[in-house]
């Protein structure tokens, strides 16, 4: 009987892929502006990026301002991968959704509008293959 060592240096890159759940992109974020803060009552949203309920960005965002990432934002996503955006609203109460979308293959650099509980923010991205 072969050893797991054996069975899997006998895989096909693409048989490794599928027993990882499939190909793995990178999700590249290149700029966040917040076109309305609104999630908030009071002052500025306290923005919140996740990827699968996982936070990889926060920070302040009023209306009119603008976050560049510069290094680009790089997120490991597999297809059917979430990415939300949100108000923080910390443990008091559950956090504002104001947007996402699901991720289904490779992207080109695209812009995409995210509303929600009052706010509205654009988000620019691309889905690359992942590099690792």
């Amino acid at each position: 009987m072969a050893n797991k060592e054996q069975l899997f240096t006998n895989l096909t890159p693409e048989e490794g892929a599928d027993l990882n759940g499939g190909a793995a992109y990178d999700l590249v974020i290149k700029q966040l502006y917040c076109v309305n803060a609104g999630a908030d009552i009071l002052g500025d949203d306290d923005t919140m990026l996740k990827v699968n309920g996982n936070k990889v960005w926060s920070g302040g965002m009023g209306s009119g301002s603008n976050k560049d990432f510069d290094p680009l934002l790089h997120v490991g996503v597999d297809n059917g991968s979430f990415v939300g955006l949100y108000d923080d609203d910390g443990f008091w109460s559950g956090d504002d959704f104001m947007g996402g979308f699901t991720i289904n293959g490779l992207q080109s650099p695209t812009t995409i509008t995210l509303s929600g509980s009052g706010s509205q923010y654009t988000l620019t991205y691309k889905v690359i293959e992942s590099t690792f």
